[in-house]
């Protein structure tokens, strides 16, 4: 009794089995038509994907993808007839095509039960996916124009792997300038949907086809300023730097990485690559400006401050903010010397060390600051300089011109 049960359930196992396929066959056949009904081939193929006695079945999917490409090609005569398509339903059906295919081609070359791996789709597969491979281009170039960059960056990736995969090798598609171009542009999708870790994991592999350099490293410095990923930040723009120099155009790089290193508070790398930057453009005042700043503000090296400035001075006489820097250096010199001097209870010995260091210092700040002021007559924190040097020399005229422009700004 035993064993007439198992012969029934091994019966009824190998017709469910058969039926299973006998849907593979059928939508094969429906795809093979002159005329398919794709509708009804992919409905009955669905099936088959999902049921257990064929969803690890190479054919299954080997039809799957049969299925896509006829509707692929059915829609690609159409255009040819100048027939109205809809090329969204075309691209995916070619992605589809690619995507069943892929898993069809892991089942096929799976060894048999002799331990031999006996491909039966494969060719056909390799050579398909040969003829479709440049209508991945077009299909990333369509869903780009439609604003949906996930899947034109899915589409442009399809285009990427296909040379690259092992099966393919036979066929020999060149990964020519052509390839590295989409790669590219792949790149660019990815950015424009706002997926940044992809983004960035397709720019650093472009740094190394040396395509579109300055571009590519430019969006790789935005996109790990998006992340918020200082460390490689910092690391791609000194990487800028040495590949494309500081001068010119390319200085871009050498500016935004100063700039880093002053807002992240390592003023001697923004000065080491200040230097960089002035011996590749000794004329340009900015530099000698921004460097005068940082030996003043962070290394507390006024001499070195004093002689960055006045370099930036006497390359552009008329640079008000770099006239005023200096100004307010010796300005604050004065004032750190009325310090010094202010617990000197000797009124005349006070008077004597105040025209001794305090009144110079007010002296050596005047026509800077006059003269930045002339430039600038709207800039309130030169007037507040001027006043205060002015009182501290007793030029009442002056104080009292200075105090009445400040007053009229007020009203």
């Amino acid at each position: 009794m035993k064993k007439t049960f198992l012969t029934a359930t091994l019966c009824l196992a190998a017709t469910g089995a058969f039926a299973q396929m006998k849907s593979v066959n059928q939508a094969f056949s429906e795809a093979k038509m002159e005329n398919p009904n794709f509708k009804e081939a992919r409905a009955t193929i669905q099936q088959a994907l999902t049921n257990p006695e064929t969803e690890n079945v190479a054919k299954t999917w080997y039809v799957a993808g049969f299925i896509e490409n006829k509707a692929f090609e059915a829609d690609q005569k159409k255009q040819l007839l100048n027939q109205k398509v809809d090329e969204k339903n075309l691209y995916n059906a070619l992605y589809d095509n690619y995507k069943y295919y892929i898993k069809a081609v892991g089942l096929d070359t799976l060894p048999n039960e002799k331990n031999k791996v006996k491909p039966k789709y494969l060719k056909d597969i390799r050579n398909t996916l040969k003829n479709n491979h440049v209508y991945f281009w077009n299909a990333g170039g369509y869903f780009f124009n439609a604003n949906d960059f996930k899947t034109a960056y899915k589409m442009w990736n399809v285009y990427l792997d296909i040379p690259k995969l092992g099966f393919m090798a036979p066929a020999e598609i060149k990964m020519d300038s052509t390839y590295t171009m989409i790669k590219y542009n792949a790149a660019i999708a990815a950015i424009r949907a706002e997926d940044n870790k992809l983004a960035i994991k397709c720019l650093e592999e472009l740094k190394k086809d040396n395509y579109n350099p300055q571009d590519v490293y430019k969006l790789l410095t935005y996109e790990y300023e998006l992340e918020k990923d200082t460390v490689n930040l910092i690391n791609t723009l000194k990487e800028a730097v040495n590949k494309f120099g500081s001068a010119d155009k390319d200085s871009q790089f050498m500016l935004r990485l100063i700039n880093l290193y002053i807002y992240t508070g390592k003023s001697q790398e923004a000065i080491d690559y200040l230097k960089k930057a002035v011996e590749a453009e000794p004329e340009n005042a900015e530099y000698w400006k921004v460097m005068g700043g940082l030996y003043y503000e962070s290394l507390k090296d006024e001499e070195k401050a004093i002689e960055c400035i006045l370099k930036a001075i006497e390359i552009k006489p008329d640079y008000a903010e770099a006239l005023g820097e200096l100004g307010r250096i010796y300005y604050n010199r004065a004032v750190n010397f009325n310090t010094e001097i202010s617990n000197i209870r000797d009124n005349k010995k006070y008077q004597e060390e105040k025209e001794k260091k305090v009144i110079p210092a007010f002296k050596e700040a005047l026509p800077y600051y006059e003269k930045a002021h002339q430039l600038k007559p709207d800039e309130n924190e030169y007037k507040i300089a001027l006043r205060g040097i002015y009182y501290n020399l007793d030029d009442a005229e002056n104080l009292k011109k200075i105090e009445a422009e400040m007053g009229a700004l007020a009203q």
